[in-house]
């Protein structure tokens, strides 16, 4: 006597993440990463041009100030922030710390996150402000 099973393979639409808030946002943070890998692409395209010489600098930089390098630049700014702030939100739950016997509350780790986020940032901030 034998039987054959069949597997269950549920049918999703290619649309199935549209359909619940929470799966959109998980996927807007998947989708971010990859306007950071562009923005850092550009970046060392940037960077290659600053070591051929200035001509060749001041070439790259005219070119990344045309109207649709600007409007990337601003989505993917978007982007990093959301994937940063979705990234430092989840850090108490992903990163547990310990001191001896004392666990730290995982909200307090986030806000230690966000807090040296924003030292660091204020920090950069500075340096590039006062730098220039």
């Amino acid at each position: 006597m034998s039987q054959s099973y069949e597997t269950y393979k549920p049918k999703l639409s290619p649309a199935w993440w549209l359909k619940s808030r929470r799966y959109f946002l998980f996927m807007m943070r998947e989708l971010s990463s990859v306007f950071i890998a562009v923005f850092v692409l550009l970046f060392l395209y940037q960077l290659f041009a600053l070591a051929k010489g200035p001509e060749a600098y001041a070439d790259c930089r005219s070119a990344l100030k045309m109207p649709a390098f600007v409007a990337f630049y601003a989505v993917a700014f978007v982007f990093a922030l959301y994937h940063t702030i979705t990234w430092l939100g989840v850090m108490g739950r992903v990163q547990v710390v310990r001191m001896g016997a004392f666990t730290v509350p995982p909200k307090l780790v986030t806000a230690g996150a966000f807090v040296g986020f924003f030292l660091v940032s204020a920090a950069v901030g500075c340096i590039f402000l006062y730098a220039l």
